[in-house]
């Protein structure tokens, strides 16, 4: 379609391919990346490497019995000492040891998780309910998993890279912004015409245009048992 508006043969499609591609990259990184989510089984030594096409992460979590992905506790307190290295677990010798665990096991409180249980301990706040703590290495793109934790797979959620993903598709929506781009790149257009189509193409996304069904939910989420002002 660029090709016919500016008057351009089968000569620049090469050219004009590679400035589409150029423009689809860059609007899935600001606005039209739509995310998608894999089950990664963990390696022996706790860790889960990212996906080959993965450009930012978006949830990390485990999957519970109603479709759910319930995320885990990001702990920069993890190490990422040989995190790349199968013998990993081995190398990570401790210099002290946490003794909550032994408080854990008196009986008199139980507001604490820990170890995948809940007990409760006198002046210890609740923290965050969750199944597991991670960090994120993103120099070696692993997902480092704490020392217990059970489960053998995380729920991985991502935006892809359009450069490695050959089964990407084009919304129609983005079509007059890529238009736009390859007309700038190429002398015949304005910046500001490119900046203006995203902005029209952003608000055409099914994530930001409004839903009468959204709004139907929020209406009758709001309503309650309860005298009126």
């Amino acid at each position: 379609m660029a090709l016919d508006e500016m008057d351009k043969s089968v000569a620049d499609l090469d050219k004009l391919w590679v400035l589409g591609h150029r423009a689809y990259t860059d609007v899935t990184a600001d606005f039209a990346g739509q995310p998608i989510t894999v089950r990664i089984p963990k390696l022996p030594n706790q860790t889960v490497p990212f996906p080959a096409n993965c450009r930012t992460w978006s949830k990390i979590g485990i999957l519970d019995d109603k479709g759910q992905i319930n995320t885990l506790r990001i702990n920069n307190a993890l190490t990422t000492f040989r995190d790349d290295n199968p013998n990993r677990l081995q190398d990570l010798t401790p210099n002290i040891n946490n003794s909550i665990g032994s408080q854990a096991l008196v009986p008199y409180y139980s507001n604490f998780y820990y170890g995948g249980a809940v007990y409760q301990l006198f002046g210890v706040g609740n923290g965050v309910i969750t199944y597991g703590d991670c960090k994120v290495d993103e120099v070696n793109r692993l997902v480092i998993l704490g020392t217990e934790f059970k489960y053998d797979s995380i729920m991985f959620e991502y935006l892809p890279s359009p450069e490695t993903d050959s089964n990407f598709l084009v919304p129609t929506i983005l079509q007059e912004a890529i238009i736009a781009f390859i007309k700038w790149k190429l002398k015949t257009g304005s910046y500001q015409e490119w900046i203006g189509e995203c902005t029209k193409a952003r608000r055409r996304m099914p994530n930001k245009k409004v839903v009468l069904q959204t709004i139907n939910q929020v209406i009758r989420e709001s309503q309650a048992m309860k005298l009126r002002s």
